[in-house]
């Protein structure tokens, strides 16, 4: 599974996962990290990006299980 954090814009962080339980949660439970872009291989569901509020980049990286990338 991949997951990535990296920044996107002055107050905002782009994070990339590609485990579904991950996912779950994420849109279970944070419902101010929009979700950016949807991955597909044929119809298959294979990864999600979303848009993070910079202010919570621990517990970004706490879910993602990753460092913020430079």
């Amino acid at each position: 599974m991949s997951n990535r954090i990296w920044k996107y814009d002055k107050g905002w962080l782009c994070g990339y996962t590609e485990d579904r339980e991950l996912i779950r949660r994420i849109k279970r439970n944070r419902k101010d990290w929009s979700i950016m872009a949807d991955y597909f291989r044929g119809n298959r569901l294979i990864g999600v990006q979303f848009k993070i509020p910079a202010e919570q980049r621990r517990a970004a990286e706490r879910a993602f299980d990753t460092v913020t990338e430079k």
